[in-house]
């Protein structure tokens, strides 16, 4: 089909492909900018189903606008358990959130901006000038100047710019009742968690429990996560095993090496924003996008598409070293995790943030306390 053939439903200065808090931070901030932006979501519910362990670092409500009711309750600690007994613990200040409420209110946030915002839609294609969109079985072209990727670690619009996959991790997770409030946090490592760490995180009257792995012990999952709910059940944490939902999904650890082509930026998970060890994303999710759609906005207005680089520059600014430094201890934890004579306890160390050891190195690689200190879950 050529460009002649195509008829255009809609005209758009932004076009963002994906609502969770990296697109609705984008959408919200480029049309509080007073440009005419879409923002897509290819879920039916902004929020739903929730595929993530819920917690976030306080900073968050720095740079988010949401209702405090989205916030399930407080976390000051974490523990880390170790198999051979030893647990450590550390002060890691952050929020428990219901994530279904949380991305409704940054998209409710987005709307209040201005931003018009479409469910149910997924884009199917990209041409010099616009997106082929597709809602239920009709198709229509948008035409659009900038388009935000904010389509997750399997993206769309990674795709379109024909981008390989980057390294990631796979997660089951369930939320089992708790029978006594829990004011932490507990990470658990072990051997069978390879290039990852199980996890449980109160919510209030519930907790969510999970297990994040390398994408070769995919498989194994569900064994994994039913051995770490029967351990919890014979230590007492939980006195029974009571389920009420489970969910799944791939977290990126990898940053992205580029998240601009011409038009097109790449934000959040697409750009391979969450921390390569922890996983954690959200945050870096909310103040990428806010950058991605203020430098979008700014770019339409000065009529200069190459001012969006400066959206490279400045995420990179804001939180590219501890991403890369992060995935140097990814990568060494990978490459020492079923060595025979590693020491387990001290791999641990060198690579879990919070521990003295995880900066041992940072000199080596050019980086400063500042740009890895704090990266909270």
């Amino acid at each position: 089909m050529s460009m002649d053939d195509r008829s255009f439903a809609e005209s758009y200065d932004i076009l963002v492909i994906g609502a969770g808090p990296a697109g609705s931070s984008a959408a919200r901030e480029a049309a509080g900018m007073g440009l005419r932006v879409l923002l897509i979501e290819k879920k039916e519910h902004i929020g739903i189903p929730v595929q993530c362990a819920e917690l976030v670092s306080k900073w968050v409500s720095r740079y988010a606008s949401f209702d405090l009711g989205s916030i399930v309750q407080s976390i000051e600690t974490m523990s880390i358990h170790l198999p051979n007994g030893k647990t450590f613990e550390m002060k890691s200040p952050g929020y428990m959130l219901d994530r279904s409420l949380f991305d409704k209110e940054l998209a409710t946030s987005a709307i209040q901006s201005g931003a018009e915002v479409v469910t149910g839609t997924r884009a199917i294609e990209v041409s010099a000038e616009g997106v082929l969109i597709q809602r239920n079985n009709h198709k229509e072209w948008i035409r659009t100047r900038v388009i935000i990727g904010a389509d997750g670690v399997h993206s769309t619009v990674a795709r379109w710019m024909k981008l390989p996959s980057i390294r990631m991790m796979v997660a089951l997770q369930c939320e089992v009742v708790l029978f006594k409030p829990q004011s932490h946090a507990d990470i658990f490592f072990h051997p069978d968690y390879e290039g990852g760490y199980g996890w449980v995180f109160p919510k209030g009257r519930t907790a969510n429990v999970g297990i994040g792995v390398l994408p070769l012990k995919t498989s194994m999952l569900p064994e994994l996560l039913d051995r770490f709910l029967n351990l919890l059940n014979r230590s007492g944490e939980l006195p029974r095993i009571e389920i009420v939902s489970k969910t799944g999904g791939s977290i990126p650890c990898e940053p992205r090496p580029q998240t601009v082509f011409g038009n097109i930026l790449l934000v959040g998970d697409a750009a391979g924003h969450a921390h390569p060890i922890t996983g954690a994303g959200i945050l870096n999710a909310v103040i990428a996008g806010e950058r991605a759609g203020r430098i979008a906005a700014e770019a339409i207005v000065r009529e200069d598409l190459r001012y969006l680089e400066n959206y490279e520059l400045e995420w990179r600014e804001a939180f590219g070293n501890a991403l890369q430094y992060g995935f140097h201890k990814r990568v060494f934890l990978d490459e020492n995790w079923k060595k025979k004579d590693i020491d387990f306890e001290r791999l641990v160390k060198e690579t879990w943030v919070g521990f003295k050891e995880y900066y041992e190195d940072r000199k080596k690689s050019g980086l400063t306390p500042r740009d890895t200190d704090g990266i909270v879950l």
